[in-house]
Order: structure tokens, then sequence, then C-alpha cells
């Protein structure tokens, strides 16, 4: 069954509606917009179809089966992690979306030593050691985050890499790589409840 879409008031203006109470009006493209930027549901969906997938490997697996789950839960944390850095970043102040669609692209978030890196970072050990992620993570996590990344940039989609350099010759392995997206894939899951909660 189709959404129906027709109660949505495309006026962007602030109002007060005739009972007194104030609200902000939005366009239906902002709204969805911002739903998918800040909203738990746009980046959990993701995440969690990702992970059903991954979760949905063969046995035996082999060493492309593998690498192919690697590569689906690195995408599944990122989701995350971006969940809760853009959740937290959002002002709820915002009326129209391409301000927001702006800041998001340039946004840029401190991790715990201090440096900035944009949102649109894909290294997970970059996204899971920001400042306010929301729970501690390992430096041993980090550096198998650092290992899962690399399947989501190249090693659970292709043989090789463009570039040789980008050869690694040792990783941790398989079963310590997996047990570690598992146990931060919780943690970020509940991390999301907590803020969901905490809006409601």
């Amino acid at each position: 069954m189709a959404e129906d879409y027709s109660n949505y008031i495309k006026d962007p203006r602030e109002r007060t509606i005739s009972t007194g109470i104030d609200c902000r009006i939005i366009s239906h493209e902002t709204g969805l917009y911002l739903r998918g930027i800040v909203g738990r549901d746009g980046w959990t969906d993701f995440a969690v179809a990702l992970k059903s997938y991954a979760d949905c490997k063969p046995s035996p697996s082999g060493t492309t089966i593998n690498a192919v789950y690697l590569m689906l839960m690195g995408y599944a944390l990122e989701d995350l992690a971006k969940c809760i850095i853009s959740c937290k970043a959002y002002t709820p102040g915002i009326t129209d979306v391409t301000p927001f669609e702006e800041k998001l692209r340039e946004f840029k978030f401190k991790r715990r030593d201090g440096q900035e890196r944009k949102i649109g970072t894909h290294n997970l050990n970059d996204l899971y050691s920001a400042k306010d992620i929301g729970f501690e993570i390992s430096d041993k996590e980090l550096e198998h985050l650092k290992a899962i990344s690399i399947y989501t940039q190249w090693k659970g989609r292709y043989p090789v890499p463009l570039e040789i350099s980008h050869v690694t010759s040792s990783e941790p392995s398989f079963e310590d790589l997996s047990a570690t997206s598992e146990s931060v894939y919780d943690r970020a899951m509940a991390e999301i409840n907590r803020l969901q909660s905490s809006r409601s």
C-alpha cells in the first residue's frame, strides 16, 4: 500500500497554529531528507539489513565468503557510527534542508585525540574514535575496525586493490575481526536505542 503524503504542508516557514501551539512546518522533501540524516530509522534500517545478509553466510565458509561477510558488517558499522554522530550534531532549529545539506557535506567531528575527520570518511577506526560515540572502544578493537575498513574499500569486493601498496602482509584472524564487528555492532545499536529513548 502506497504511503499517503497528502497531509504534508509544503511551507517551510514557522507558524503558530490556531490552537496557539508553536510548531515548525517543513516541506515533505525536507522532512524526508532530515529523517534520513538524523532519524534513527534511516541509518539503522540499512545497518540491520546489511547485518542480516552478512549473517546468511553459507557454511563452511571460505576466504571469499568471509571477505564479503566483513564487507557487509563494515558497511553496517559505518551506518551505525554515522547515525550516532549525525544525531548528536543535529540542531532542531533547522527549517530548510539546504543549510543542513551543506553543513553535512563539510561536517567534521572530533576524535578522542582531538583530530578532526569529515563525516564522509569510510574509515571505521576514525568513526569509532569519535569523541562522542557514546561507548568505549579499546585500542585492539580500533585496530580490528581499521582492518575491517579495508574490506569495505576493496577486499570484500575485488581480488586485488588498485595499488599494490594497499596489499597488507598480515591482519587479525577472521574469527577476531568477526567477534569485534559483532560486539561493536551490539554496543552501537544500544547507544542508538539510548539516544532514541532520551528524545522520546
